[in-house]
């Protein structure tokens, strides 16, 4: 995918290109919906990541509550090829932090897609 906006998803600021910051991946849990246009400043992407951890398979990252693989968010940077797995809260209160979300999801109604009732 080419990156056509080189600001921050985190805080906006403008970068040289894509080199300049952190490129990151994500997909609900079904690889063909893998967005790989993620983009943030060092900063942002320390802040957005610094508290997870590469928790046991089956396990948020960031709260170490069960996330199958249907229903979780895999987020990794573009150049590690291990990925955190995001709980349904925290996968929204992440891509909520992401200026490029509009508009922002609800999470009473947020549904993976492998699940059911799933967009």
């Amino acid at each position: 995918m080419t990156i056509h906006d080189v600001r921050c998803d985190g805080c906006g600021s403008f970068l040289a290109g894509p080199a300049a910051g952190v490129r990151f991946v994500f997909h609900p849990g079904v690889p063909d919906l893998r967005d790989d246009s993620g983009l943030t400043c060092s900063a942002c992407w320390d802040r957005l990541t610094g508290h997870l951890v590469l928790a046991a398979t089956g396990r948020c990252a960031a709260c170490g509550a069960p996330a199958s693989r249907g229903e979780s968010l895999h987020l990794r940077s573009f150049t590690d090829h291990q990925s955190w797995r995001l709980c349904a809260s925290d996968a929204v209160g992440f891509l909520n932090s992401l200026r490029t979300v509009q508009p922002k999801l609800d999470l009473a109604t947020f549904r993976f897609p492998g699940t059911p009732g799933g967009a």
